[in-house]
């Protein structure tokens, strides 16, 4: 038995390829940025920080930041923020399957990322309103236009893309 790719299959464009390896380093970025929010907010709020470390001091500064920009920050409040951050860096896992399938092609891929961006936009609205964006990410409103510019971006590349189920026509 030997296997045979369908000649009409399509080679995997450049643009495709560029977005991919952006959209992972990207994918990177935010999912160590959201564990690290939710694993340094958990270590604060048990006093777990030795003494001494940076990190700590880093963590007091952005919390009496948010208190001065009205951001609950009771130890409940703290409970909620770093929340949040477990369920973006979980989002960032559709977000990651949605690229690797676009990358091989897979047009259910576009809808997976598509979905998944828009609620990673949409998720810290719902809990912190607007200023979400500006009290707890580094570029503040600039991640809504990078994440709103990489959906279009994918969406202008979804012609490329195979059909729904699969990449190639694989012939036994």
């Amino acid at each position: 038995m030997s296997k045979k790719i369908d000649s009409k299959a399509k080679a995997i464009s450049k643009p495709i390829i560029i977005l991919a390896i952006l959209s992972v380093l990207g994918f990177m970025c935010s999912a160590v940025s959201d564990l690290s929010y939710f694993t340094g907010i958990e270590a604060f709020i048990n006093d777990a920080f030795e003494e001494g470390n940076p990190a700590k001091e880093v963590y007091a500064k952005n919390i009496q930041l948010w208190k001065d920009n009205g951001v609950n920050t009771s130890i409940d409040g703290l409970s909620q923020i770093k929340r949040i951050f477990l369920i973006l860096g979980i989002l960032n896992i559709p977000v990651l399957l949605g690229v690797a399938l676009m990358f091989f092609r897979v047009r259910v891929g576009f809808e997976l990322y598509a979905i998944s961006q828009l609620a990673y936009i949409v998720v810290p609205f719902y809990f912190f309103g607007f200023g979400f964006y500006s009290n707890f990410r580094v570029l503040g409103i600039g991640d809504l236009f990078i994440m709103i510019l990489f959906i279009l971006l994918w969406g202008i590349q979804r012609k490329n893309l195979g059909n729904s189920s699969s990449a190639k026509s694989i012939n036994v």
